[in-house]
């Protein structure tokens, strides 16, 4: 019966299947999402359990698409592993029946396709088991410190990039690219980090990300005083998607690699 049911679970019908599923629940939610966005942008705040007993079960008009998308994303991890891993299974049973090399690059696919799911895993972590914080605001000469540790945050200094151009001439002097420079304490340890938009900063286990900040446009006279608000989470599925993605490049070079090999070798033979 096991064996029926893995059988089942790694057939390409069902991959097929699963695949049109997910064009039509994708197609559902783009529509659900017309002006909607606003019920789904908590998700990056609070996590995927405290969304759903809020946001989410109280909206299935709007939301049940993403609930039948998790369902269809977590059978397709499951089809693409019992797969993937009876197509390994089958190259490994060969093994001494073909040369070393070319099992090793064999192998490219299969590598790509575990590091998927690795990835899907580590993103599902994310948002299953993530600790976000409120919005923590730093100003000069009042350090923040992280949860549950004697870590320290504090703001050494805020030099942003202002808007110069008469092309747009109210976007004059206003901030284009935020720069946040910080100290980053940890007992008698010290050091700085740049922190931006789209650039975070990682210290304690925790990511530290831009949110706002003040003032976002250049004063002509006494300057304002800064304030910089920060989202901090702890995400333990960031060390997955990286391996994740690490993994896939190696499968992705690896096939590359062959690629190559056998064009050199086509092009030998027909020389």
């Amino acid at each position: 019966m096991i064996n029926k049911l893995w059988q089942k679970l790694g057939s390409i019908q069902l991959t097929i299947v699963i695949c049109l599923l997910l064009t039509a629940d994708l197609t559902v939610g783009y529509i659900c999402l017309d002006r909607n966005t606003i019920l789904f942008a908590p998700l990056n705040d609070i996590g995927l359990a405290t969304w759903i007993q809020t946001y989410g079960r109280y909206n299935l008009s709007h939301t049940l698409w993403f609930f039948v998308l998790l369902v269809l994303l977590t059978l397709l991890c499951i089809n693409t592993f019992v797969c993937t891993t009876d197509r390994v299974a089958a190259l490994v049973a060969r093994r001494r029946r073909m040369d070393r090399w070319r099992l090793f690059f064999k192998l490219a696919p299969h590598i790509m396709h575990y590091a998927m799911i690795v990835i899907l895993v580590g993103y599902l972590c994310s948002y299953l088991f993530a600790q976000v914080l409120d919005a923590r605001t730093l100003i000069h000469g009042l350090p923040i410190t992280l949860p549950e540790t004697d870590a320290r945050i504090e703001l050494i200094s805020f030099d942003p990039v202002y808007y110069s151009s008469n092309r747009l001439p109210s976007y004059h002097n206003r901030v284009i690219t935020p720069w946040v420079t910080l100290r980053l304490m940890d007992g008698d340890k010290s050091r700085t980090a740049v922190l931006g938009v789209g650039q975070p900063v990682r210290f304690k286990g925790y990511g530290i990300f831009l949110k706002n900040y003040n003032p976002k446009k250049k004063s002509g006279g006494m300057d304002r005083k800064v304030r910089i608000d920060l989202s901090i989470r702890k995400d333990p599925g960031v060390p997955l998607y990286l391996a994740g993605l690490i993994l896939f490049t190696i499968g992705l070079g690896m096939y590359l690699t062959e690629m190559v090999i056998s064009r050199k070798a086509k092009f030998a033979v027909a020389a």
